[in-house]
């Protein structure tokens, strides 16, 4: 559960809540923030998730590997832009968000080292 208390984990989830929250109640944000600050956010809070499962289960100096996490990019990338937008019309195919979760999987990357506690 060590991640739950990890700054890293906490800031993120806050910056993502809020801007959520903002986009709900109308506020108008900067159109990077907007369109590309979650898709960024998404990758690390989704992986911090899926940390804490796995250190319940295989103990707390468990990490994810590399190739763990490009899988997890990979997966977002093909369901988010490719499979969804062609069912779903809320959903748009944007070669802009795959490199969202790619730097968002670098950021766990590394946050996971060293900002993430053992």
């Amino acid at each position: 559960m060590s991640v739950l208390k990890s700054w890293f984990f906490i800031l993120i989830v806050l910056i993502g809540s809020s801007v959520y929250t903002l986009q709900r109640i109308g506020v108008v944000l900067p159109v990077f923030v907007n369109n590309y600050l979650n898709d960024i956010l998404s990758i690390p809070i989704v992986l911090s998730i899926i940390l804490i499962v796995v250190r319940l289960i295989r103990g707390n100096s468990f990490q994810l590997s590399l190739w763990m996490i490009i899988s997890v990019v990979l997966y977002f990338s093909f369901y988010f832009e490719y499979y969804i937008p062609q069912f779903n019309p809320r959903y748009t195919a944007d070669i802009l968000d795959v490199g969202c979760y790619l730097l968002g999987g670098i950021t766990f990357y590394f946050a996971q080292r060293y900002c993430i506690p053992t």
